[in-house]
């Protein structure tokens, strides 16, 4: 159990007026960027019935329950998204996770029980007549004692707002304010990066019409996001990638010796990096044409180099080499399909229970090979040539949210 501390002091006092005090119970600190233990029967029930399709892997969440237990936890993902904010606020509370409730630069005004909500307009409106400016949960140190008294945070890396806001006008910055925090405590405090996917397709080069007018699959808009989560709910799912332990980044080679700005910058570059490699270990890389993905192997300056050594050496025509080089990537390159994935995934399946009793999943290597391919490409080696072994393990990559090999 968290012991609760005491609010540091800060140079704004409290409401003057008797009755306003009683109201707000002797504080300002009513904000909206807070999501409480509570917000009433009727909305639970319509978060939960309206994010029921969504898959979370128990695997992935042992992760969450694997931690310190004095740890501080903040949700980290990479587009700012208030859908995935009351997504993981409702479901990690459903599953006696730790679930995030203070929103870092959110603000949540539809899901406050009305009570609360008079509270935080009193607040700001008592404030602004006081202190002619609206209450800054940073500046009064809320948001750092919420965090040491127990909640779990929830950050976003990139919106239309948020490189504004810090890096123009100057305002606090959510991943700066952490690390200040976790040089002030000893308490580790824990990044954990969270993804939800509504395709496992690759984003294309060329975006298609639709994608231009929706939003592309890794990214839809909210027609496109709602229109996948009512027509095909079970395609959406959650992946939580490996948590960054804050204390020990900040003690590490490249960071010790860094200001808090540039600590925070490179901080903020490494969860980017991580969080799309996640994302490309099981979509794939963007999606490119087979000539497309020809011509960008075979023109490249270290191949063309080797292609003209490789004809000097053996004294033939430099033509000669690219047309074998041509045949190479043609006859190994594959014409990758989602749809005709789909459909051979469904084949595969009568194919295993036709002609075998089935086959069992190691769940833990298939882990440690997902968290391989983060580090970089994969290169599968099985024992022996077998068309059915490589089908089967498409079959099991596809099906555990992994990239299936392109390249034969």
């Amino acid at each position: 159990m968290i012991k609760k501390e005491k609010a540091p002091p800060t140079r704004y006092s409290g409401p003057s007026n008797r009755w306003i005090n009683k109201i707000l119970r002797g504080s300002y600190d009513h904000c909206t960027c807070l999501l409480p233990d509570k917000i009433g029967s009727f909305s639970n029930l319509l978060l939960k019935l309206f994010y029921s399709g969504i898959k979370v892997d128990d695997q992935q969440t042992g992760i969450l329950q694997q931690l310190e237990e004095n740890a501080i936890v903040v949700y980290v993902t990479k587009f700012k998204s208030f859908f995935e904010y009351l997504f993981y606020y409702n479901r990690y509370r459903q599953e006696n996770l730790p679930y995030p409730q203070l929103g870092f630069d959110y603000n949540v005004y539809i899901w406050q029980p009305l009570s609360r909500l008079l509270r935080i307009f009193l607040a700001k409106l008592d404030f602004i007549l006081r202190y002619q400016s609206l209450p800054d949960p940073y500046d009064r140190g809320y948001l750092k004692q919420e965090l040491i008294n127990g909640r779990c945070g929830f950050m976003s890396l990139v919106g239309k707002k948020i490189f504004h806001r810090w890096f123009v006008k100057a305002e606090t910055d959510p991943i700066h304010y952490l690390i200040e925090i976790q040089k002030s405590i000893d308490r580790p405090i824990y990044l954990i990066p969270q993804l939800m996917f509504f395709s496992k397709t690759a984003r294309r080069e060329n975006p298609t019409f639709i994608d231009i007018l929706f939003g592309p699959e890794d990214k839809p808009g909210k027609i496109r996001r709602l229109v996948t989560l009512f027509k095909n709910s079970s395609g959406v799912f959650v992946e939580v990638s490996e948590p960054l332990n804050l204390k020990r980044y900040l003690r590490s080679e490249k960071t010790r010796n860094q200001t808090s700005e540039y600590q925070s910058l490179l901080l903020r570059r490494d969860l980017l990096v991580q969080l799309n490699a996640h994302r490309q270990s099981i979509t794939g890389p963007v999606r490119k044409s087979r000539i497309e993905l020809k011509e960008s192997i075979l023109t490249t300056e270290r191949f063309q180099r080797f292609m003209k050594t490789y004809a000097e050496n053996r004294d033939i025509p430099i033509h000669q080499v690219r047309r074998k080089a041509d045949a190479y990537i043609e006859e190994i390159a594959a014409n990758y399909k989602p749809a005709y994935i789909k459909v051979a995934s469904v084949i595969v399946r009568w194919i295993i229970q036709a002609m075998f009793d089935g086959f069992t999943t190691n769940h833990e290597v298939l882990n440690r090979v997902k968290n391989m391919s983060l580090k970089g490409p994969l290169v599968l080696v099985p024992s022996h040539k077998s068309h059915i072994d490589y089908l089967i393990l498409d079959y099991v990559l596809y099906h555990n949210n992994l990239s299936v090999p392109h390249i034969a």
